[in-house]
């Protein structure tokens, strides 16, 4: 039989209350922790440390509750209880800034030196740090506008485009590119630069239309433009989404054995994810742990849940075998630091790999590159020269239009072999 008095439900809810703002508080101090300066980290430092000892001193109460309840069923607690009553403390209430609280008289003193110390420093912290304005940049006013005329011109369009299949895709593109556009928005953005596109080309192929041929020929232009910009526009999604990609999986490695010593500090295996987006070094890792951080304190999701749904939307397939691993590891109770280290030693392991494939590849292309780009323009000038001994030509060409096709053609070979080399080159 459990019997709670009002008075006792009255202080409780009171300090979780007070309880729960001093949490988000104390969130908000270590999010602005590594972006402060050093002065500003020494009073984000000493606003934390009044913050937790307040946290302390409000959740002793809670005895007010154990001991409005009657515990017939269990002998021995009811001894306790009858020895502890003559030794009950009292509780008084303090009213705060944000509501009031109930603490033990004899801790007053410290609680009211606390929250002195909270008040100093925090307000000095708020109006530096936790309610500094960030300031928008160009690049961001400009996409808002944009979406926002696009979808004036085009959101009716847009919703029923968004629902056929042909379009499916960029949906799943956009997640992994992690894009701030819905597929609705961005079909509309798609289809204004589209017509803007349009009517531009119209235009100018109107303006240098000198004839009947010239014209249709400039409005063919116009037309090809107008189609390559629209699945251009579609497949910028896909092409940033294989970007982040690449940034990932050379980050992976080395963001794995970063977590895996996280993890050996027995910290709570959300706490990982948390530390890994405050990181500078790790840009792209950094990001997916945010979408998992954000899965468990915006949606209330759990940690595996949220691991597996961040799983299906990034774009690298390494880290999402790595944090699926993750989460069958927490839910079968295993060791979670020693799975990371063994991931840790496999991508690692995968990562020099790739490397050394690369370096034998190199060395092929440079054989190629010295038979093709070298050897062989010396064996055309020499072609060349005999040409121009004996005075004849080649194709019905002298030996000095041969000379400046061949300089064009090797300039080329060059430009396009250092791009191939540029695109098939891993991140490092």
């Amino acid at each position: 039989m459990v019997s709670i008095t009002e008075e006792s439900l009255e202080s409780i809810k009171s300090n979780i209350d007070r309880s729960e703002k001093i949490v988000t508080e104390l969130i908000k101090l270590t999010l602005s922790f590594n972006v402060t300066k050093a002065e500003e980290k020494s009073m984000i430092k000493k606003s934390a440390e009044a913050l937790i000892e307040q946290l302390k001193v409000i959740n002793e109460p809670i005895e007010l509750l154990l001991l409005s309840i009657n515990v017939e069923t269990f002998p021995e607690e009811k001894k306790k209880k009858r020895k502890s009553k003559g030794k009950r403390k009292k509780y008084e209430r303090i009213t705060t800034l944000t509501g009031p609280v109930y603490i033990s008289q004899e801790k007053k003193q410290k609680f009211l030196k606390d929250l002195g110390i909270e008040k100093k420093y925090i307000r000095k912290i708020r109006k530096k740090i936790l309610n500094k304005k960030i300031p928008k940049t160009q690049e961001i006013s400009t996409h808002s506008t944009l979406a926002s005329f696009s979808n004036k011109l085009f959101y009716k369009v847009s919703s029923n485009l968004s629902k056929t299949a042909f379009f499916k895709g960029v949906q799943k593109d956009l997640r992994k590119a992690s894009m701030s556009y819905t597929l609705k928005t961005y079909i509309s953005i798609t289809l204004f630069l589209t017509l803007l596109t349009f009517i531009v080309s119209f235009i100018l192929a109107l303006f240098f239309t000198s004839s009947f041929i010239t014209g249709i020929r400039n409005l063919g232009i116009a037309l090809i433009l107008t189609i390559i910009i629209f699945f251009l526009a579609l497949s910028w999604p896909a092409n940033t989404a294989s970007s982040n990609r690449k940034k990932i999986d050379s980050e992976l490695p080395f963001a794995t054995s970063h977590m895996a010593a996280i993890a050996s500090s027995k910290v709570e295996p959300s706490r990982i994810f948390s530390i890994m987006t405050l990181s500078k070094e790790y840009i792209a890792i950094s990001t997916e742990c945010r979408k998992i951080v954000n899965q468990i304190n915006v949606y209330g999701y759990n940690l595996t849940t949220s691991l597996k749904n961040v799983a299906k939307q990034t774009p690298s397939k390494s880290f999402a075998e790595l944090i699926n691993g993750m989460a069958t590891t927490i839910t079968t109770g295993g060791n979670l630091a020693t799975y990371l280290n063994e991931r840790a030693k496999g991508i690692l392991l995968d990562y020099k790999l790739k490397h050394e494939r690369y370096a034998s590849i190199i060395g092929m292309y440079s054989d190629i590159y010295t038979a093709l780009l070298i050897a062989a323009p010396l064996i055309f000038m020499l072609l060349l020269a005999i040409i121009s001994i004996i005075g004849s030509t080649f194709m019905g060409m002298p030996a000095s239009t041969l000379a400046n096709l061949g300089i064009i053609v090797i300039a080329v070979l060059n430009v396009a072999f250092l791009i191939f080399l540029q695109l098939t080159q891993p991140n490092i």
